[in-house]
């Protein structure tokens, strides 16, 4: 992992900047496999915060190596349109009994808080098994619980994640199907839409990844977007191809 995240982050390869940006780019950022130095933009008392690797994880610093925060593996960044706030959420692999509880945090750049002793925070973040650690409370957060078998849900967002609008979550949900042979394994990875101004959250299983030919754990999906000129989902996985969705959000689109 070490030698992963070195190469991962370093300072040979073009400069980001350079490369045009994608639809897909304004997804959310997965930890570490879409993070550059520079990428996602967060600013923070005018000047712009980077990304670190060390130590085996990451971490959030301004330009006099001053650490805001420690993000571990398979955390989700996503910055607001203003670069001056973002959502995180942590992407939980580990199997749970009943139904699963994802938590997204907010946090405002400006109530980020320097951490005394960079070096401690990251041994604190491990020895806690913490998905990440910021020196503050986040300014909101919202946790839900979603029924793999609905549909939708009906929930009320905290007023501060309506500048997001909306956001696809990639997570797996145990008992996402009925599985009439369970000789014929299928996985549970699905696509949570969450709305934040219409306050509904939409479950779209992935059924052509889930009942297909793949290589689970191998191969995975890791971010999603919709289109707003097709309003179809555009997604990325590893060792998979991009791939669009159908109108269900379930199938790829022939």
């Amino acid at each position: 992992m070490l030698r992963f995240l070195k190469r991962l982050f370093s300072t040979d390869k073009p400069e980001h900047k350079l490369v045009a940006e994608k639809l897909i780019d304004k997804a959310a950022y997965l930890t570490p496999w879409y993070l550059h130095k520079d990428r996602p933009i967060l600013f923070k008392d005018k000047q712009q915060l980077n990304f670190k690797s060390e130590s085996e994880t990451i971490t959030l610093n301004d330009s006099q190596q001053n650490c805001y925060g420690v993000i571990e593996i398979y955390s989700y960044i996503l910055p607001s349109d203003d670069n001056q706030s973002f959502l995180i959420w942590s992407r939980s692999l580990e199997k749970k009994i009943g139904l699963q509880t994802i938590t997204l945090q907010y946090y405002t750049t400006d109530s980020l808080i320097k951490f005394d002793n960079k070096d401690e925070a990251i041994v604190d973040t491990k020895n806690r098994k913490l998905p990440f650690q910021f020196n503050c409370m986040p300014s909101a957060e919202f946790s839900f619980n979603f029924n793999p078998n609905n549909s939708e849900q009906k929930v009320d967002f905290p007023k501060e994640l309506k500048k997001f609008k909306q956001v696809l979550l990639i997570t797996e949900l145990d008992n996402l199907y009925f599985n009439p042979n369970p000789d014929n394994f299928w996985h549970n990875t699905t696509i949570l839409e969450l709305q934040f101004e219409t306050g509904w959250i939409f479950n779209y299983p992935q059924d052509w990844f889930n009942k297909g030919n793949t290589d689970f754990g191998y191969q995975w999906i890791t971010r999603a977007i919709r289109n707003p000129k097709t309003n179809l989902i555009e997604g990325q996985g590893i060792r998979i191809s991009d791939f669009v969705l159908d109108e269900t959000g379930r199938q790829l689109k022939k």
